[in-house]
C-alpha cells in the first residue's frame, strides 16, 4: 500500500523514509550486502600477487654460449666471466676477454691464461649479441626469466606492479565521475566487464607489453569495482549498520589475500596461479544481474520513478504520482525525468560535479586533507604488503601474515567506532602505526623476525586506519560529489601506492630501513592532519552542497 500523505510528504520523502526501513533489516539489506562485499575478495588477489608472479631468482648469471659449446661447466665459466667468480649470487656484467679465443683451450689452459693477462674491463651481459642470462630457477615459476626482468631491465619488473597502480589511479577518477553522473550499477558492471578482459590477457598473452596492459585493466577495474560497490552499500543501508558493514566489507581484502597464499603456494607456475586468480571474476556476471541502482542517487539525479520501483517493487500509482507532482513543482527546475542532453552537456556536468568538491571553503580543507592522508595511506600499505625481501622474511609467509593482521585490522576498529568519533580513532591508530615503523630503526638487521613484528604491528595500524578512512571520507562529502570525493581520493592514493614499488625495490637497494622510515614519518603527518576534520559519526548523510553550508550557518 501506498504512504498517507503523499501531498505533504512528496514521492521523495516516501522513498527514503522506506529505504531507511528496508536498510534496517530484511531481504533487501542482505542482498545489498553480499552483492557488494564479494567482489571486493577479487582486489585482495592481486595486491600482493607481484611478490610470487615477480620472484627473482636466486641466482642468475650471464651465459656465454661459445665456452658453453666448448664443454665448459657452469661452474668453471662463471670462474672467468663473471666478476665476482662463483661467489656472486647475482651477476648482471662479465669480464671483457676474447671468449672466441678462450673457448679453443681447456678450462686449465684457459684459467692459467687469465691470470697470467691484464683483467679487462667489466662490460653489460648484452653487450654481446648472443650472450643471454641463465636463471637459478624452475621455468614457469616467475615472469622474471620469461622476459629478462632483471639488470637493465629491472625496472620494468617494478613496473608491472606500478602498472596495477597505474589502473587504480585511472580508474579511480574515472569510475567515481562515471558513477556519480551515469550511476554506480553503471561504473560497477563496466570494471566487472575490464576485469574479466583483462584478467584473462595477463593468463594468456606472451608479450610483457601486453602483460602490462592487462595489470592496468585489472587496477583500473578494481576502483570501478570497489568504489561503486562501497558507495552503494553505504547509501543503502541504515545508520546503524553503516560502520560494522563497512568495515565487514574492507575485511573481504585481506581474504583474497589469504586466497592468494594458499594459491600461490599449491601454484607454483605464475600462469596456473594468475589463472586461479582470474577465473573467480566471471561470477560478476552473476552481480551485474542482481545488483540494483542506488534508490538515494537516482532520488538525487530527480528520478524518483525509478527510485520508487526498485523500493517498494513496483510502479507508483497514478494518485500518488499526481499528488507527489505538487509537491515537485514546489521545487524550482525539479523533474521526474532528466532532459535529454547531448555529450558535451554530460561532460560539462561531469566536471562540474568534480568542481563541486571545491566549490567551498570547507570542502576545500576537507578534500585536500583526504588527498594528502589517502596518498601516504595507501603507500604505507602497499609497502608493508610487499616489502618482504628488505625484511629478509619468507614470502609465503609473509604475505600470509599481512592478511592474518588485517582481518583483526578492520574488525577491530568496528568497536572503536561504538566508543571513539571517526576522527580519534584515525589519529591514535595513525600514532600507533607510525611509531611502529619507526621502531624498526632500533633493532639490528640481523632480529629480522623482531623486524617483521613491528612491521606488522605498523601494517595492523595502516589496515585498520584504511577502514575508518573510507567510511570518514563517504561521510565527509553529500549525495552528488560522493562518489567523485572517494574516486579522487583513490586516486591520490594511488600516487603513493606507484611510489611504493619503487621505494621497495630501489631505495631498499640502499638501506633495508628506508622504506618503513618513509612509512612511519608520513604516517605520523596524517594523523595529526586526521585532527583538522569534522566528526561525522552519528550524522545524517547529506545530500546537496547547500545542505552542508547551511547546516555550517546554523552551527555558526
Amino acid at each position: 500500500m501506498d504512504p498517507p500523505n503523499t501531498s505533504e510528504t512528496g514521492l521523495k520523502s516516501i522513498i527514503l523514509e522506506e529505504l531507511s526501513k528496508i536498510g534496517s533489516s530484511g531481504p533487501w539489506l542482505w542482498k545489498i550486502f553480499i552483492l557488494c562485499v564479494t567482489p571486493n575478495i577479487l582486489n585482495g588477489f592481486h595486491v600482493s600477487s607481484y611478490v610470487f608472479l615477480g620472484a627473482l631468482p636466486d641466482s642468475y648469471h650471464c651465459q656465454v654460449p661459445e665456452l658453453l659449446d666448448a664443454g665448459w661447466t657452469v661452474e668453471q665459466m662463471r670462474n672467468i666471466t663473471a666478476p665476482g667468480g662463483t661467489v656472486e649470487d647475482q651477476s648482471c656484467g662479465i669480464v671483457n676477454w676474447n671468449y672466441t679465443k678462450l673457448s679453443r683451450m681447456d678450462f686449465e689452459e684457459a684459467f692459467y691464461y687469465t691470470q697470467e693477462n691484464s683483467r679487462p674491463a667489466t662490460v653489460p651481459c648484452r653487450s654481446h649479441p648472443n650472450n643471454y642470462y641463465y636463471y637459478d630457477q624452475e621455468e614457469g615459476v616467475s615472469i622474471v626469466p620469461e622476459w629478462d626482468l632483471v639488470c637493465e631491465n629491472k625496472v620494468w619488473r617494478t613496473t608491472v606492479q606500478v602498472g596495477l597502480s597505474i589502473g587504480k589511479f585511472l580508474g579511480a577518477s574515472l569510475f567515481g565521475v562515471i558513477s556519480d553522473k551515469f550511476g554506480r550499477k553503471k561504473a560497477f558492471m563496466g570494471g566487472a566487464g575490464i576485469y574479466i578482459i583483462s584478467g584473462f590477457l595477463t593468463v594468456f598473452t606472451k608479450s610483457y607489453y601486453l602483460f602490462l596492459l592487462g595489470r592496468i585493466g585489472l587496477g583500473s577495474s578494481a576502483s570501478g569495482l570497489f568504489y561503486a560497490a562501497f558507495t552503494l552499500l553505504t547509501e543503502n543501508i541504515a545508520m546503524k549498520h553503516r560502520s560494522w558493514m563497512s568495515i565487514m566489507f574492507t575485511i573481504s581484502y585481506p581474504i583474497g589475500m589469504l586466497f592468494l597464499t594458499l594459491f600461490a603456494y599449491l601454484l607454483p607456475q605464475w600462469r596456473s596461479l594468475q589463472l586461479a586468480l582470474v577465473l573467480p571474476g566471471l561470477l560478476l556476471i552473476v552481480h551485474c544481474y542482481f545488483l540494483d541502482e542506488s534508490p538515494r542517487w537516482l532520488v538525487s539525479k530527480n528520478r524518483e520513478k525509478k527510485a520508487y520501483k526498485i523500493v517498494f517493487g513496483k510502479k507508483p500509482s497514478v494518485d500518488l504520482l499526481f499528488k507527489s507532482n505538487k509537491k515537485v513543482e514546489e521545487v524550482p527546475g525539479a523533474e521526474t525525468e532528466p532532459p535529454a542532453s547531448t555529450l558535451m552537456s554530460k561532460l560539462k556536468d561531469s566536471f562540474r560535479e568534480f568542481a563541486g568538491l571545491f566549490s567551498t571553503w570547507t570542502l576545500r580543507k576537507r578534500i585536500i586533507i583526504c588527498y594528502f592522508v589517502w596518498c601516504v595511506t595507501s603507500m604505507s600499505y602497499y609497502i608493508t604488503a610487499i616489502n618482504a625481501d628488505n625484511l629478509s622474511a619468507n614470502r609465503y609467509l609473509y604475505v600470509a601474515f599481512t592478511g592474518l593482521v588485517d582481518i583483526p585490522a578492520y574488525i577491530i576498529p568496528i568497536f572503536i567506532l561504538k566508543y571513539s568519533g571517526r576522527r580519534m580513532s584515525s589519529f591514535g591508530l595513525y600514532l600507533m602505526a607510525g611509531l611502529s615503523l619507526l621502531a624498526v630503526l632500533a633493532v639490528p638487521k640481523e632480529q629480522s623476525s623482531l623486524i617483521v613484528a613491528f612491521a606488522m604491528f605498523g601494517r595492523f595500524g595502516i589496515s585498520a586506519v584504511y577502514a575508518v578512512l573510507t567510511l570518514h571520507t563517504a561521510e565527509l562529502f553529500p549525495t552528488e560529489i560522493r562518489n567523485s570525493a572517494l574516486g579522487t581520493s583513490s586516486t591520490m592514493a594511488h600516487v603513493g601506492s606507484m611510489a611504493a614499488p619503487y621505494i621497495v625495490d630501489l631505495l631498499g637497494m640502499i638501506a633495508w630501513y628506508i622504506p618503513t622510515t618513509i612509512c612511519g614519518i608520513s604516517i605520523l603527518m596524517a594523523g595529526f592532519l586526521s585532527l583538522l576534520q569534522p566528526e561525522t559519526a552519528n550524522r545524517d548523510l547529506k545530500d546537496h552542497v547547500q545542505q552542508e553550508e547551511e547546516e555550517k550557518k546554523m552551527t555558526a
